[in-house]
């Protein structure tokens, strides 16, 4: 049971990745249920939207990660602190946000194409992650803390040492939450011209097609699914028991 996860995810990685190298069967095999109203051998290939999807994630999803987790441990400091208050009211606000409406606000300003999309990317997958980093941070016991002090630690160690280890479920729960939700969030940047895997699923929804829209939606949740089952093993291993 303790190893489900790796398999299912394991599993899950060796059908997507069929489903990439044999996408006119993929298509065939949906033909048997739906009807496709797009011309056969008119798409790009399954392979390259997958690729461009995973550039989106993975560039925006390494750039929320590294400045989220900074800025979090600048909240939980004496110098940051004036600034906590208002700055997570900003990101529980952002959390309700909808990412297709954070996309319409940014491509305006800084134009139509990918650069519009990994910013809005970004944006939206930031706010988990500042969030779960401070609240991971402040959770850390004081007399722990106070330990820490007494033994003679400076504040830099304390954060090294302790703090962060012991909030690691926290910020991993957040890393977690954000890099899911932005692997789905990316699908609607083929709105912007970014491409991706949601070139398929917005032209299947212009044209009634469910196959085009079926090539799109299921990698993408496959992906997803294998993340959030590798970044919780992940997250399993490296709890701190308090």
């Amino acid at each position: 049971m303790k190893r489900g996860r790796l398999y299912a995810a394991l599993l899950l990685s060796v059908l997507l990745l069929l489903l990439l190298l044999f996408p006119k069967e993929f298509e065939g095999f949906l033909g048997r249920y739906f009807l496709s109203k797009f011309p056969e051998g008119s798409r790009t290939p399954l392979s390259q939207l997958f690729i461009e999807h995973m550039e989106m994630v993975v560039i925006s999803s390494a750039l929320a990660i590294s400045s989220g987790i900074f800025l979090g441990i600048f909240l939980t400091t004496k110098v940051g602190a004036p600034f906590k208050d208002s700055l997570l009211k900003l990101v529980s606000l952002g959390q309700t946000f909808p990412s297709a409406a954070l996309l319409a606000l940014v491509v305006p300003v800084v134009g139509y194409g990918l650069k519009g999309a990994l910013i809005a990317l970004y944006l939206y997958a930031l706010m988990p992650i500042v969030y779960n980093v401070v609240v991971g941070i402040e959770e850390v016991p004081e007399s722990v803390v106070e330990a820490a002090k007494g033994m003679g630690m400076s504040e830099a160690e304390i954060y090294r040492k302790v703090k962060i280890p012991l909030a690691m479920n926290a910020i991993l729960g957040g890393i977690r939450t954000s890099t899911v939700i932005n692997i789905s969030a990316a699908t609607l940047a083929a709105a912007a011209g970014a491409g991706g895997l949601g070139v398929l699923v917005v032209n299947g929804v212009r044209t009634f097609d469910m196959i085009l829209i079926l090539m799109g939606s299921i990698p993408v949740t496959l992906l997803a699914v294998i993340v959030e089952l590798s970044l919780e093993e992940l997250q399993k291993r490296t709890i701190y028991t308090q």
